[in-house]
């Protein structure tokens, strides 16, 4: 069975508080019923030892695991045509990857390739060239940690690099690495596939992480837009076991509501903790509906 997760950012206005309050976040979670937290990755750049075994031991203690996702800034951007910005990312990249390494993190994903709305400098297939040629170099040390590096397809409005799921499987494939994986965001995926089914069958054993979340940012199941008995079918057809992780976004405010374009109130006097619980509900209802059919021989 698949292990459930949400993202930190759902309940909180800025990507990092310190481990005390990522560990607030691990207990919140846990206690609704989640098998994992996902950590914004900025936050363990310049994390200390001692903040991290103090959250590591707590999150073992909880009893929920951790998962680090990234976009990165502009100044650390990996296909930059300035050598020293390109230089830089890679060392950035290399220093998150040791720390969640240290923490005895496995998935670390998103727009790990590029700039978090970046721009083109010459050429996307030039920006793509140094991309792939970057984390050729930064992957290594993926693979001795054993972490999956994801590569998250997002909308054309956030990166130009990786837009669909083809996109993301060939950079994959020209990376070159069994660390090397696919993320899938049906948030993103709303916006540029023409069918979601289709593109979580096609990208198969490239799946490496998948992310759940309505067309308007809302949690599973809060939506009209997405027919999510295909999204979990298809991901049923492929045998994909790896995490499924709620990523909405609903508040306003602090540098998460800016970053992520929220500017008014997405679920207005709503209790988000009960919206959590209700979408982990619809989430495992979905997957126990096709694991199901399949033992009924449907």
């Amino acid at each position: 069975m698949n292990k459930v997760g949400a993202h930190y950012g759902f309940w909180e206005t800025e990507w990092s508080g310190g481990a005390d309050h990522f560990i607030k976040s691990a207990k919140r979670a846990a206690a609704l019923g989640f098998d994992a937290l996902e950590l914004a990755g900025f936050a363990f750049y310049d994390m200390g030892r001692q903040e991290m075994d103090q959250l590591r031991a707590a999150s073992e203690e909880i009893g929920i695991e951790l998962s680090y996702s990234v976009s990165l800034p502009l100044e650390y951007d990996i296909s930059s045509s300035d050598n020293s910005v390109r230089k830089n990312g890679i060392a950035y990249v290399k220093a998150l990857l040791e720390n969640v390494g240290y923490m005895g993190g496995k998935l670390f994903s998103g727009i790990t390739y590029g700039a978090w709305h970046g721009q083109i400098e010459d050429t996307k297939e030039a920006h793509w060239d140094r991309a792939v040629q970057s984390v050729r170099e930064i992957v290594k040390l993926a693979e001795d940690y054993g972490i999956t590096y994801g590569f998250e397809m997002v909308n054309r409005f956030e990166n130009f690099l990786i837009n669909d799921h083809r996109e993301a499987i060939r950079f994959a494939q020209e990376v070159g690495s069994l660390n090397g994986k696919v993320l899938l965001d049906t948030f993103h995926m709303n916006i540029e596939e023409d069918d979601m089914a289709r593109a979580i069958l096609e990208t198969g054993a490239w799946l490496g992480h998948f992310h759940v979340g309505e067309n308007n940012r809302r949690p599973p199941g809060m939506g009209n837009a997405i027919n999510w008995d295909n999204v979990f079918k298809a991901l049923h057809t492929i045998g994909y076991d790896g995490w499924i992780v709620m990523e909405p976004y609903v508040m306003p405010g602090g540098q998460v509501g800016k970053d992520i374009g929220i500017f008014r109130e997405i679920l207005p006097d709503l209790n988000l903790d009960s919206e959590a619980k209700a979408a982990l509900g619809f989430v495992r209802k979905e997957m126990n509906k096709f694991a199901a059919a399949k033992q009924d021989g449907k």
